[in-house]
């Protein structure tokens, strides 16, 4: 079931990296009759015609016909394209020898997919032997073609996809490197930036993790524990907004580690609080620690094209990206641990000396005032919401991106009863499901490292909303948990490389002096999206089954990725604006 759909995703990534399709007319494989002969010996045993086929034979024949397609694995092992490929036909091949020619099934994935097990085929419930390599992963019996599906099947879909974008990609370079993900960091600065941004979110979430914990335990207050979280959530849409009028005018290197120094201050105003017992006073520093965050926030995309590149953006962005995805994961854990451990002040001041020695990294950045800083500041202050306003291209992806987070935002806000109850994942259902989302997020930025963006970059955005969108569809439907957090950290990977390829097409089309002014403004409409999702998902939740709901937000999804593929069109990122405008991002 996955072969036809990945070749269909295989085509439009070959196209979004500029690929050429006819190179794959010119992709000379040996022992090509081995995978038509491996099917037809599996239609023979397992198809209503080949009922007759004794069960021994049926066996022996879905063996022999892996052996066929391990013959064609080994005269194309020099295709590297293709070992993705192999590695999940040789995890099923594994799977069904150890069973005696017998794939094994989950009773459950059977259920939800409506396939019973008493007809012939080539599956087994009784199979004992690699069950986790088997079909353990079921689509709902609503979906076309429907199917179970195992952890090799994954493998051979993600293969094929990256085999037609390697084969077809128009310059004939390889579109996936390490190299590529690595390239940025041969920049110091960058280095610098990109260890500073790890240490200060770190800092940041090893806070908010703390102060969550201590405060319910001081107080044993939700109402608390939702006015920390609410500190965080609202005062970014007032810093972005300040944020897109002030960022492009001021040097870089200051502004960033001022900032870090002023977080650091508003932790020493948090830690007397604690001492006091003054919640007021935490919420208010915690509030403008936020507020101060967003201007980092803006300033650093709007740097990097100063620091590496323009075939490095992409790579620059991913990293910055799996950056914060790491701190998220290091703060709040290293929060938990440190309140239990040592308590909240020293813990709070361990965060004093992340923001310090982030700001300490950033002092290595480039000084001075820069040529993209004179211009912006020969403008008036709202030149940077007017340039977007009349940019078609960049209005349409802010819009699009803006769109989308009141969709996601809505299902990660349902997720408990979506698990919990809908699938019967328990009280840990929204760690789960939310875990398999940040996994999907951090593996999608690498792949994006990893990838060569071609001038067709920003056809991704609206192909990638349109397919979160379906993924979206699929989660709404399907009542099978391990399917169910597969499709969620399907999700993440999607969302993951839209967010990278967002601002790396701003970073190429926009000019550079307003480069802060459209990330702050599309910071700000995003987070009021996502606040605008917060407030809707109760109410949503309490008229509506919570299929629904994420139904609704699949809906919403769709419609972001239709303004997208409409607004943006085909024209490419080259195109956008003349290469000597671009040059004056140096400063």
């Amino acid at each position: 079931m996955f072969l036809l759909p990945s070749i269909a995703l295989g085509l439009v990534v070959a196209l979004v990296l500029g690929g050429r399709l006819s190179r794959l007319l010119e992709v000379q494989l040996r022992r090509p009759w081995a995978p038509p002969a491996a099917l037809a010996l599996q239609i023979l045993a397992f198809s209503a015609g080949g009922a007759a086929v004794p069960a021994a034979a049926s066996r022996l024949i879905h063996l022999l016909s892996y052996a066929l397609l391990a013959v064609f694995a080994l005269a194309n092992r020099r295709v590297r394209a293709l070992l993705v490929v192999f590695a999940g036909m040789a995890l099923n091949a594994l799977a069904i020898a150890a069973n005696g020619g017998r794939m094994p099934i989950s009773p459950g994935a059977a259920h939800v997919a409506g396939i019973p097990l008493d007809q012939p085929s080539n599956l087994s419930a009784g199979a004992s032997h690699l069950r986790f390599l088997g079909d353990i992963f079921a689509l709902p019996s609503q979906v076309p073609l429907v199917n179970v599906f195992s952890i090799g099947d994954i493998l051979i879909g993600i293969g094929m996809i990256a085999f037609i974008a390697y084969v077809s990609v128009a310059d004939g370079r390889a579109p996936f490197s390490a190299a590529l993900l690595a390239a940025p960091l041969r920049v110091k600065p960058y280095r610098r930036l990109l260890a500073a941004r790890l240490l200060s979110q770190t800092g940041d979430w090893l806070t908010m993790a703390a102060v969550v914990g201590w405060m319910f335990e001081q107080t044993h207050s939700t109402a608390n524990v939702a006015g920390v979280l609410l500190v965080r959530l609202a005062p970014p849409i007032l810093g972005s907004g300040l944020a897109a009028l002030i960022v492009d005018r001021l040097p870089k290197r200051p502004l960033l580690v001022g900032v870090e120094a002023a977080r650091g201050g508003m932790i020493l105003v948090a830690l007397a609080g604690v001492v006091a017992g003054a919640e007021a006073q935490i919420f208010a520093a915690l509030a403008l620690s936020s507020f101060l965050g967003s201007l980092s926030a803006a300033a650093i995309p709007a740097l990097v094209p100063r620091l590496v590149p323009e075939e490095a953006y992409g790579s620059a962005n991913a990293g910055l990206g799996i950056a914060a995805d790491g701190a998220t994961a290091i703060g709040a854990l290293g929060g938990g641990a440190a309140l239990a451990l040592i308590g909240i002040g020293p813990t709070l001041v361990l965060d004093l000396a992340t923001f310090g020695a982030a700001g300490v990294l950033l002092l290595g950045l480039p000084a001075g005032v820069g040529e993209a800083e004179r211009i912006a500041r020969s403008q008036p202050r709202l030149h940077g919401l007017r340039y977007l306003l009349a940019h078609r291209r960049l209005l349409v992806l802010v819009f699009a991106f803006a769109t989308a987070t009141l969709a996601t935002g809505l299902t990660n806000t349902s997720l408990p009863r979506l698990l919990e109850g809908h699938a019967g994942l328990g009280s840990a259902s929204y760690g789960f499901g939310f875990g398999a989302i940040a996994a999907g997020l951090a593996v999608g930025q690498v792949a994006v490292g990893l990838t060569r963006l071609g001038d067709g970059a920003s056809r991704w955005i609206g192909a990638g909303l349109l397919l979160m969108s379906g993924l979206l569809a699929l989660v709404a439907l399907d009542t099978h948990p391990a399917t169910l957090l597969l499709l969620l950290a399907a999700v993440g990977v999607i969302d993951g490389t839209t967010d990278v390829v967002f601002e790396t097409v701003v970073q190429r089309e926009a000019d550079p002096h307003v480069l802060g002014s459209i990330f702050g403004f599309a910071a700000a409409f995003v987070r009021t999206t996502m606040m605008l999702s917060v407030a809707l998902a109760p109410l949503a939740n309490r008229f509506l089954p919570v299929g629904t709901v994420v139904l609704g937000a699949a809906a919403v999804l769709a419609l972001a990725s239709l303004v997208a593929i409409v607004g943006l069109g085909s024209r490419p990122l080259s195109m956008a604006r003349p290469r000597e405008a671009r040059a004056v991002a140096g400063g």
